[in-house]
Formats: structure tokens, C-alpha cells, sequence
């Protein structure tokens, strides 16, 4: 393995910039390896943390490796080329961004011990101690074992872009596909402990109460105050629509008795159809958050302790968004033109999520199909992770399926024509 990520730190950046017939990557051994063997590569490539986490390529590099092997196993043998050098650019580009930091692994005498340190580490933002005990438990636990002790830690954090738990949602399939892309938590870890201040807190702190006014929905739709915020960042945002009591008083309410099924369906209804409806300059970063990280949230709910205090995490997610950069009324059930066709391609957002909307059967099957290859080949994670989360809530939610291909559709064919 050590040889292979030799190889992916060799290559010029050029070679993935402006790809050419016969250039480096296309004489690299890993051009014609396994997919395993690809993704192990890259994962080992890009285990190690930075010294400085200086952009956010570096905290979506696990999530977007993830995202672009889910990708790829979709796709027909001649589609494949292009995703693979999509995603050995990854291990590329990681190499290039910085110096990263010096190992420096911890011995235990328990797993139970290690486990209690690293929890008390991230609290306290001891990002060497987080890293020194999770290197110990690499060796001891499985990506399903590290998604259950850490759900509880990471749930109500904003550090590290508040992504940590997409990377939970996506790792234990990988995992059992892809032998050691365990290791790919490392570095959120890490930035989750220098960030450790950075935490939603109304949820724990609002007072009991039995009334319940389970307008979830409207209450997204149409958030009662435009809140100001200083940057358009997650952290910032998500503290913006909690100071001064404004999440807990338009959330509290209607989380109070709702279980999870019912709020992942809304939750998720709502962030689609921001992409669809609302102010299309935040398509690609709002939007397409807005969807990713409550869906994440979400999944954890079979391992959260308190399935009301989970809801209301990833309620506010969508709240955060919806209250900040929303401009437009929700309307459910959507309403699409009536344009038909076999392909979301070559169209406007507006004309391609129509066209997604109103697929059927065989029609819905190869617009899935085009949605696949394009964000496997796109530059962008974004488009990358959008389109995979899209694709899982359908397949989790057959009946909104039209709604979430049409939202896949609406984003490809921004980054088209933007």
C-alpha cells in the first residue's frame, strides 16, 4: 500500500487538470487496478491530518473519496475511466495542500480505555490526544463499532463544517466494501477537536414540555424572521438561528413528539425543495447542505440516545438554511412543468428537474443513470455528495423519489449552466 500512495503523490496535478491520452496517470499501475485497490490507495493518501486545515478541500476529501466510490459502482464499464482519475485527483491534490502532522500512536490497556479518552479529548480540543487514541482504536474497532460510540459526540457539533456525521452515515458500507477506509476519520477527528467550541446547545437546554404543534413543515417553508448572519459558513449560520432563543421557539414545539420516519421525510421534503424553489445562487453550497448534513443527522437515529434531541439537531440544520439564505414559500406538493423526455442533460435546473419529476419506470432508471455519471465526473465534491445522498433518500423513500431525482437534476444542471 505504501507503494501505491507513493505512486498518487508522484503524479503531477496537471495530469488531472488537463487530462491527455497516454499522459502519467494513464501510465500509472493504479490506472489499471482494482477499484479496491484505488479507493484503499487514495484512502491511505489522505488519512493523515494536516498541520493546518487551510481549506475546505481538506475537510471534504474522506467525504467526496466516499461519495465518488459510491458513484462508481454504479456505473457501466465505459463510464469508468474518467471517475477513477476523478478520484485518484483526490490523493493528488491532498498531497499538495500542506504539510501534515508527525504520528504519534498510544498504547492502552483497554479498548474501554482509549475509547473514554478520546471522548474526553474531543470535549476538550485535544486534537493530539483524539489522534493518538484513535489511532489505537483503528486496530480494535470497526467502522460500525466507531459509528456508534462517536454518534453521541459529533451529533451536535458544528466543527469540521459539521460533516462528521455524513462521513458516519457513508463509512460502515464502504467499510465492508473497502478494507481500511476506517482510517479516513482521522482527520475529521482531529478537526472536530480544534473546533470543539463550535456546538448546538438549545436542545439540551430547553424546558420539557407536552405541547405539540406539529407544523414541522410549515415552519421551515416559511421561517417567521430572516436572520442576519456574518458569514454564510455553517458554524456561524447554525449559532446565528440559535442565539436568542429563535431555534428553540420555532422548533421546540413541533419536535416534541414526532419520531424519527416522520421527520426524516419532512426534514429531507423541505431541503429538496429549497434546491427546486428557492433562491437558485445557493444551489450549490446552501442547498445542497441543507440536504446533505440533516440526512446525515438522521441516519444516526439507531444509535442516538435521545431520538427528540437528534431531530432537533438536524431540524435546525434545515432551519439554519431555510432562515438565512431562503428568499421564497415552500409549496408541497410540487408542482413541475409537464415536460417529458429520456434525459435531464442539456437543459436548464428549472427544465431538467421537470423532466426528472415527471419520469417513470424505465424513464426514471436511465435519468438515474445520467444523474450517476455526470457527478462521478464533475470536479465538483458538492455535485458529488448531492447526487449520492439524493439517490439514497429515493431508494429510502420510494414515494418522494420523483421529488429527490428532480433535486439531483436541478443541481447537475446548474454547475451545467452557471
Amino acid at each position: 500500500m505504501s507503494d501505491a500512495v507513493k505512486l498518487l503523490r508522484e503524479l503531477p496535478l496537471e495530469v488531472f487538470e488537463t487530462p491527455k491520452p497516454n499522459d502519467a496517470w494513464a501510465r500509472c499501475s493504479l490506472a489499471a487496478a482494482s477499484d479496491e485497490m484505488l479507493i484503499r490507495s487514495v484512502a491511505a493518501a489522505i488519512m493523515c491530518p494536516k498541520v493546518q486545515i487551510n481549506s475546505s478541500f481538506l475537510l471534504h476529501a474522506p467525504l467526496e473519496l466516499l461519495a465518488r466510490a459510491w458513484l462508481l459502482q454504479h456505473l457501466p464499464p465505459h463510464k469508468r475511466e474518467d471517475a477513477r482519475r476523478r478520484i485518484a485527483e483526490i490523493a493528488v491534490r491532498y498531497a499538495g495542500d500542506g504539510p501534515e502532522i508527525e504520528s504519534k500512536p498510544k498504547e492502552y490497556s483497554a479498548t474501554d480505555h482509549a475509547l473514554w479518552e478520546l471522548s474526553a479529548a474531543l470535549r476538550a480540543g485535544d486534537a493530539d490526544a483524539v489522534d493518538s487514541a484513535f489511532l489505537f482504536l483503528l486496530r480494535h474497532l470497526s467502522a460500525e463499532r466507531f459509528r456508534a460510540v462517536l454518534a453521541e459526540e459529533i451529533l451536535a457539533s458544528l466543527g469540521a463544517a459539521a460533516h462528521a456525521p455524513i462521513l458516519l452515515m457513508m463509512l460502515p458500507g464502504a467499510a465492508n466494501r473497502f478494507p481500511g477506509v476506517g482510517a479516513l476519520l482521522r482527520s475529521p477527528l482531529r478537526a472536530l477537536a480544534l473546533e470543539a467550541g463550535l456546538r448546538l446547545t438549545w436542545m439540551d437546554t430547553v424546558a420539557p414540555s407536552t405541547e405539540d404543534a406539529s407544523d414541522l413543515f410549515a415552519r421551515l417553508a416559511a421561517p417567521p424572521s430572516r436572520i442576519a448572519v456574518s458569514s454564510f459558513s455553517i458554524a456561524p449560520t447554525m449559532l446565528a438561528v440559535e442565539r436568542d432563543g429563535y431555534a428553540a421557539t420555532v422548533l421546540a414545539s413541533a419536535t416534541n413528539v414526532i419520531r424519527a420516519p416522520a421527520a426524516e421525510r419532512i426534514l429531507l421534503r423541505a431541503a429538496a425543495l429549497s434546491m427546486l424553489q428557492d433562491d437558485p445562487m445557493h444551489a450549490p453550497y446552501g442547498w445542497s447542505h441543507c440536504f446533505t448534513i440533516p440526512q446525515a443527522i438522521l441516519s444516526l437515529a439507531d444509535v442516538a440516545s435521545d431520538l427528540t434531541r437528534l431531530i432537533r439537531i438536524a431540524a435546525t440544520h434545515v432551519l439554519g438554511f431555510r432562515a438565512t439564505l431562503g428568499s421564497a414559500r415552500l409549496q408541497y406538493p410540487h408542482i413541475a412543468g409537464r415536460r417529458a423526455g429520456e434525459s435531464v442533460l442539456q437543459r436548464d435546473p428549472a427544465g431538467a428537474a421537470a423532466v426528472a419529476f415527471n419520469a417513470r419506470d424505465d424513464q426514471s432508471r436511465l435519468i438515474r443513470a445520467q444523474l450517476i455519471e455526470r457527478a462521478a465526473v464533475h470536479a465538483d465534491a458538492h455535485l458529488a455528495k448531492y447526487t449520492m445522498a439524493c439517490l439514497m433518500a429515493a431508494d429510502r423513500d420510494p414515494e418522494e423519489s420523483p421529488l429527490y431525482l428532480a433535486a439531483a437534476a436541478y443541481l447537475g444542471a446548474w454547475w451545467d449552466y452557471r
